[in-house]
């Protein structure tokens, strides 16, 4: 039984979703899913690495020789693009997608996640843990709210982290999860995963070592701000807003361990914004998120194709959006706890967040969300 009894007035919304949840519950999902699709191809996946470390390195070295301060801030956001894109091939790694060699997925996998000085491992470990539990309340580890009554019970520092990372600092969400779990090892429940963790930080350590005395020798504190903090600052903002908008929506639920199934955590319950093509190369396919959650061990440049594959064997099941500035204000603006009566979410004065109306056959309807 779950430790908690929510939501305890569920209505229609809540209820189709059950039913939806149900309707898959023994379904193998991953079958719909061409075996091909599943094969990688690391010729593919090392032009991705390539591109994203070109797209950092090179507007990093642009911000050196910008001839002007107003250049900085566009080629922070490309830097940022970069350091996110270096993220989304450790994401392959860590899955074991990018290539059939489990120690050159590790190698890869470190040194992309050097922009972020994220240890692998330790990403590696508390991102599966995202996977195996998607919208649980009690079990995810990604943007899940709490309870109004829980935060009322938190550490005064705790509360402005929560209500930071909601809103206004909604870009620092995937920092305070790097600050919670990164070098902390005791953080992992098994031997092995510690072991791990311990084997990334000391890499991430050498790492910085080679790295950050000669940037600050040569070019000072105000290089070491502009040229590391500044695009991992960037970096963190495109992880924060891409995760943050792929795991929170006003017609999701948020599900306590009594009404959450594995399927329904797989496909009912990722919002999967439609970017347009250069974002999509850039990002590796990022926000095709069902089809990964799905089968994880896709490659990022099957996704689309598998995502297809999907849609036909479960038409109306996948959510999909395009891609529009207002959608993540609406989430800053609104969506902050979990509200204990209909499954759904209430702003931080408590008014409860109606969910807009669901996507049909994969397309999305011009609705007005409640303002």
């Amino acid at each position: 039984m779950s430790a908690y009894s929510f939501p305890s007035s569920p209505g229609k919304r809540f209820d189709d979703f059950l039913r939806k949840s149900e309707q898959i519950k023994d379904e193998r999902l991953a079958a719909a899913i061409p075996r091909e699709f599943f094969v990688p191809r690391v010729a593919r996946g090392l032009l991705g690495f390539a591109v994203s470390w070109a797209l950092y390195i090179g507007a990093i070295v642009a911000m050196a020789f910008a001839p002007h301060w107003l250049l900085y801030s566009p080629l922070l956001v490309v830097a940022g693009l970069g350091g996110w894109g270096l993220h989304c091939i450790a994401h392959d790694c860590g899955h074991g997608s990018f290539s059939r060699s489990r120690r050159f997925n590790f190698a890869v996998g470190h040194v992309s996640l050097l922009p972020l000085i994220y240890p692998f491992h330790a990403w590696r470990h508390v991102h599966n843990l995202h996977h195996q539990h998607t919208n649980n309340l009690e079990l995810d580890t990604d943007w899940k709210p709490m309870p109004a009554a829980m935060y009322r019970r938190m550490p005064f520092r705790e509360k402005v982290i929560y209500q930071g990372t909601r809103t206004w600092a909604f870009w620092g969400g995937t920092i305070n999860y790097w600050r919670v779990s990164g070098f902390r090892p005791s953080f992992f429940p098994r031997k092995e995963m510690r072991r791990d963790v311990r084997r990334s930080i000391w890499f991430v350590l050498a790492a910085g070592a080679v790295y950050f005395p000669p940037l600050v020798y040569f070019t000072g504190v105000r290089g070491l701000l502009l040229y590391f903090v500044a695009p991992w600052v960037a970096t963190h903002a495109w992880f924060s807003a891409t995760t943050l908008m792929h795991h929170s929506s006003s017609d999701v639920p948020y599900l306590t361990s009594d009404h959450w199934t594995k399927n329904a955590g797989r496909l009912l319950l990722t919002t999967d914004y439609m970017y347009p093509r250069w974002l999509l190369f850039l990002t590796h396919n990022i926000s095709v998120h069902t089809a990964h959650h799905v089968a994880p061990p896709v490659p990022f440049y099957n996704l689309p194709k598998a995502q297809e594959a999907l849609k036909k064997a479960y038409p109306g099941m996948i959510r999909e959006r395009e891609l529009k500035a207002g959608q993540l204000w609406h989430i800053v603006r609104r969506l902050h706890f979990y509200d204990t009566e209909s499954g759904f979410y209430t702003d931080f004065g408590g008014t409860p967040v109606a969910p807009a109306t669901e996507q049909r056959e994969g397309r999305p309807e011009n609705v007005r969300e409640a303002a």
